[in-house]
């Protein structure tokens, strides 16, 4: 019998991403914290996943998790099946005409507590009868995989096959506390203390001209968000690259006049072409793009 129709015929499909997750990530601990349960659940279910197919998936080594030699192939099968059923269901939700239901949204923080907020509200008072779910994380949430239904995130294009409309530009520039700023007396950006940044946001341009152009040992603190860089300069710590909807709206912050044009990007509502004519994500897109095209708080 066919890896994939041994499959077919005896896999649990909510066990299966458990399994295909702990492949990717390598270890349990990892894949419970991508799929927001406790290791228990993880364990359980891979051992229920073994049962079922009578073989053993994983060996434990060292490192972590590794796939047995048997199953390389049968994981491969596996994620030709994931891939299949979540094909299905895009195109499933693709054709779904009712004003109703639940609607996954991915954002940032700094997006929501800034800008979005009041759009989201306005939706919800337009379209009682949608739930809209906000999944806030500055990690890039993958919707071919049906991690959300929509993403409004910053970007300078769509990646891959998604599509979608762009909102606005997003500005970024250098900020403090006009407190700190008196304690030092040097125009050299290096000789500054700084608020850095961690996991996600060290890949994005502001993460990638910091590590360019600051020496590691002049940064104070690390954040993995907008917000707590903001924070941390508010309460003079040091400097922080924020964008200007952010910085601006600080009673606190002084924008030092320096102008940074790499870090210039654009806001995005982006989706997958299979869900695009969904009413729901039609709704959605249409009415943000018409609210944040009235926002005069992103330049």
């Amino acid at each position: 019998m066919r890896y994939s129709d041994a499959i077919m015929q005896h896999v649990n499909w909510d066990n299966l991403r458990y399994v295909l997750m702990v492949a990717e990530k390598g270890s349990i601990a990892a894949a419970a914290r991508e799929l927001n349960v406790n290791r228990t659940t993880v364990l359980r279910r891979i051992n229920t996943f073994q049962d079922n197919l009578n073989c053993r998936i994983f060996e434990r080594s060292d490192s972590g998790y590794v796939l047995t030699p048997e199953a390389e192939k049968m994981i491969d099968a596996a994620r030709e099946v994931e891939n299949t059923l979540f094909n299905m269901q895009r195109q499933i939700a693709g054709r779904e005409l009712r004003l109703e239901g639940e609607l996954r949204v991915t954002t940032t923080d700094t997006l929501i507590v800034s800008l979005i907020g009041p759009h989201l509200a306005s939706f919800h008072d337009k379209h009682r009868h949608i739930v809209v779910n906000v999944v806030m994380t500055n990690s890039i949430l993958d919707l071919s995989r049906r991690d959300a239904d929509v993403a409004i995130r910053p970007t300078r294009s769509p990646e891959g096959n998604l599509v979608g409309r762009r909102l606005a530009d997003i500005h970024f520039g250098i900020y403090a506390s006009p407190d700190y700023l008196k304690t030092c007396s040097t125009d050299k950006l290096s000789d500054y203390s700084w608020i850095g940044f961690d996991t996600e946001l060290q890949s994005t341009p502001p993460g990638i001209w910091l590590d360019a152009n600051i020496p590691v040992e002049k940064i104070c603190l690390r954040g993995d968000s907008f917000i707590a860089l903001k924070i941390a300069s508010e309460n003079g710590m040091g400097l922080s690259l924020l964008p200007h909807y952010l910085g601006d709206s600080s009673e606190t912050l002084q924008k030092l006049p320096i102008v940074i044009d790499e870090l210039n990007t654009g806001l995005w509502l982006i989706t997958h072409p299979d869900l695009i004519r969904s009413a729901k994500v039609h709704a959605f897109m249409d009415h943000f793009a018409v609210a944040m095209g009235n926002d005069s708080a992103v330049d």
